[in-house]
């Protein structure tokens, strides 16, 4: 059975599409470009075609106070799934174990279509703070200006003070910096799990099944 996509006038197949989370994710924030707003109590938060009334009690039930004002509402020409996926998402705020920061993260990572890189030298190093340019446009290290200094001048003896340049650095990578990487690419794992929870509600997609597939947990272990 074929059926016309309205918004868009083409053709698609009729019947929930399979997903994993960061499929759903990607294709939310990325094709549909779902947005968030943080509003979780405005009028708007659960207007959705295809959700009954008892559903959205329910949902302000675990808000513990009724939805009457404010919201920024759906997006034009924003699936209701996708825009679904941006409040699942946006949730995250709510929950102390990820906060808002977390909830960006994710919507910025499904954008992209990446995933937090684990990765890190195993080689602790130094590295400019900053990078600039010089007047022929090639990429040097950032400047910053140090402190005065005096000296004497060894012919007159007579006291003088120069200012100086330095290069900020910083150093990186090291067993610390991987341990960090790794924390908070399991951090993202986490988050994904818990908007898949979810996303799996019964009734919360209508146009979406979201498999139980996550990202892989410790893709460094499986490193040749």
């Amino acid at each position: 059975m074929m059926m016309t996509d309205v918004r868009r006038g083409r053709i698609v197949a009729a019947g929930p599409r399979v997903m994993s989370v960061r499929s759903a994710l990607e294709w939310a924030f990325g094709p549909e470009n779902a947005r968030m707003d943080f509003d979780h109590s405005g009028a708007h938060e659960f207007d959705r075609v295809g959700v009954s009334p008892e559903w959205r009690m329910m949902q302000q039930a675990k808000l513990g106070c009724r939805v009457d004002g404010g919201g920024a509402g759906l997006a034009p020409h924003v699936h209701p799934d996708a825009a679904m996926i941006a409040a699942a998402v946006e949730a995250l705020e709510l929950n102390p174990m990820f906060g808002r920061k977390m909830a960006v993260l994710v919507a910025t990572h499904a954008r992209a279509g990446t995933a937090p890189d684990w990765r890190g030298s195993a080689r602790r190093h130094v590295v400019p703070v900053g990078w600039d340019f010089d007047k022929e446009g090639a990429s040097i290290a950032l400047e910053a200006k140090g402190d005065d200094w005096s000296y004497r001048s060894a012919r007159s003896r007579n006291l003088r003070k120069v200012g100086s340049r330095c290069c900020p650095i910083s150093f990186v990578g090291g067993g610390s910096e991987t341990a960090k990487r790794r924390r908070a690419y399991l951090d993202w794992c986490g988050a994904l799990l818990e908007v898949a929870s979810q996303l799996r509600v019964p009734g919360y997609l209508d146009t979406i099944i979201v498999t139980s597939a996550q990202p892989v947990l410790s893709p460094w272990r499986n490193r040749s």
